[in-house]
């Protein structure tokens, strides 16, 4: 089983990647749905995180609010640190489940996402590691758009995280998310070229 994780900043395109894998046969998991999941009423991490900050970051409909957990998140440094310590082993006994079932289920290619893969230390969880890049303007427009924020605050977000060319200097794989789908499909097709996937060979 050849198991690769899927890293890079935020909003830099890392699911339009999983998504060409997974049209090549990946089996893949995204860290951040596992941690969505977590984070809902009931979920492993809810009663966690509302024990710790306190009922106001629950929305009148009782979920967590994230713009709220965003805000501590990405502006204080030792809450941040909090929420991982708590978090990641969770997550990462999650990865190791997702791994054996593979492994059981006779599966031949594995696509892990893992936004701060190298932040947590998951390297030895992978084969081979690919990061997703774009240019930092690029990068701050399409997380203002996405989530709907200002320039400062996408800014704080980005600074939070490791820098690209960081991530890009440890990863065994860079694809550039710098045009299309097609561009990105074709980067995805020649750094796989030669590997045995679900019973073909891609050349």
């Amino acid at each position: 089983m050849f198991i690769l994780g899927l890293t890079g900043g935020i909003a830099c395109g890392k699911s339009a990647v999983s998504w060409e894998l997974q049209k090549l046969g990946a089996t893949t998991l995204d860290i951040d749905e596992v941690t969505f999941e977590l984070l809902l009423p009931f979920g492993e991490l809810f009663g966690i995180y509302v024990q710790h900050f306190g009922g106001y970051v629950v929305s009148e409909d009782g979920f967590l609010n994230k713009k709220i957990i965003g805000e501590i998140i990405f502006n204080h440094p030792d809450e941040r640190e909090w929420i991982n310590s708590v978090a990641h082993p969770i997550l990462l006994n999650r990865v190791r489940d997702f791994l054996e079932q593979c492994q059981a289920q006779g599966r031949e290619f594995v696509v892990v996402e893992v936004p701060l893969l190298f932040e947590v230390g998951w390297e030895f969880l992978f084969d081979e590691i690919w990061a997703v890049a774009v240019r930092p303007n690029q990068q701050i427009w399409r997380l203002m758009q996405r989530d709907k924020l200002s320039y400062q605050q996408a800014l704080t977000r980005i600074n939070a995280q490791m820098p690209i060319a960081e991530i890009c200097r440890r990863a065994d794989v860079v694809i550039g998310n710098k045009k299309n789908h097609f561009h990105i499909r074709r980067q995805v097709r020649d750094a796989l070229k030669g590997r045995y996937l679900g019973g073909n060979t891609l050349g």
